[in-house]
């Protein structure tokens, strides 16, 4: 019988118990990403563009990069 270690939490399972391969549980397995706007963690596959937690988010941080952008009413859609 081998024990091995959860990645994510640390918790000590028997290795045939772990889910593919290194994790304890689904919530464990999930990966999660800093948005690059706010910071917030949200799961990989349900962000915006890979980089964002929301479109929101890509807005503002594009906006923040380019200053002397002025928000125009057609802006906000080419921009997300």
């Amino acid at each position: 019988m081998v024990f091995r270690r959860c990645r994510n939490c640390g918790r000590y399972l028997i290795s045939t118990e772990l889910l593919e391969g290194a994790y304890c549980c689904r919530d464990c397995a999930e990966t999660y990403r800093a948005c690059a706007n706010c910071g917030n963690y949200f799961p990989s596959d349900m962000g915006y563009g890979e980089r964002y937690c929301s479109p929101d988010c890509a807005v503002q941080y594009k906006l923040s990069r380019f200053a002397d952008a002025a928000a125009t009413n057609g802006l906000v859609k080419e921009l997300a």
